[in-house]
């Protein structure tokens, strides 16, 4: 999991440093991603393999910011996430130097839950916002005009969407299925007056079911690892 969870690592960095107006602040966005995923990987136990999580998020990077590359990098560094996952148990380890400090910490709620699991959960809820806004935004892109125009129009999705995601995700590896209930329950009754207002063509109503589909997948497509 710990694999796993420097990919996620590499690719949240990717998409929050990627705003790139000269070469100088490219070069410095580049600089910090390669720290921190190197720091975080040697911290970890995984040593020299965190090289390849960089490698990840350098791609996603410069995917997103080419849009004939958007969707094949988003594809690409999914695979390259669940190939994480399947190796990573034969991957040869260190001791994690964070593990002896995540030991001492002493917090009940996290006693039994392994070092691994818990960088995967922080990571997890950090993916959940931004670079899950843009898996969801790309779908809507790719669905059709009539759905933009939507995303345009109702921008509270841009919000409500992240925290629907992160609230999803803590309640279902809580175990708390009913709050998971809730939430999906409560987004249709605050989405219900505006997909009640469609034009006739459909999209509005088209577009909240698009984009929760694609936003609830997200939110508990790694809830089974937990």
């Amino acid at each position: 999991m710990a694999l796993l969870a420097l990919v996620l690592l590499a690719i949240c960095l990717a998409e929050y440093l990627r705003r790139v107006d000269t070469w100088q602040v490219m070069l410095a966005q580049v600089v910090v991603l390669v720290g921190i995923v190197v720091a975080a990987a040697h911290a970890l136990g995984h040593g020299p393999i965190g090289w390849l999580p960089v490698i990840v998020g350098l791609w996603w990077g410069v995917a997103r910011t080419l849009p004939s590359w958007r969707v094949p990098g988003m594809i690409a560094s999914g695979l390259a996430g669940g190939l994480a996952l399947v190796v990573s148990p034969f991957v040869d380890r260190d001791h994690p130097p964070m593990l002896d400090w995540y030991e001492d910490l002493g917090v009940p709620g996290l006693l039994g839950v392994g070092l691994d699991e818990f960088v995967l959960a922080v990571v997890t809820v950090v993916a959940l916002i931004g670079p899950a806004n843009a898996v969801v935004r790309e779908v809507l892109d790719h669905v059709g005009r009539g759905l933009l125009r939507e995303e345009m129009r109702l921008k509270g999705g841009r919000i409500i969407g992240p925290l629907e995601r992160v609230m999803v995700f803590v309640f279902a590896i809580g175990g708390h299925y009913g709050g998971v209930a809730a939430i999906l329950a409560a987004k249709g009754i605050l989405r219900f007056p505006e997909i009640s207002r469609d034009e006739g063509d459909g999209s509005r109503a088209e577009y909240v079911l698009v984009g929760s589909f694609v936003s609830w997948f997200l939110a508990l497509a790694l809830v089974p690892l937990f």
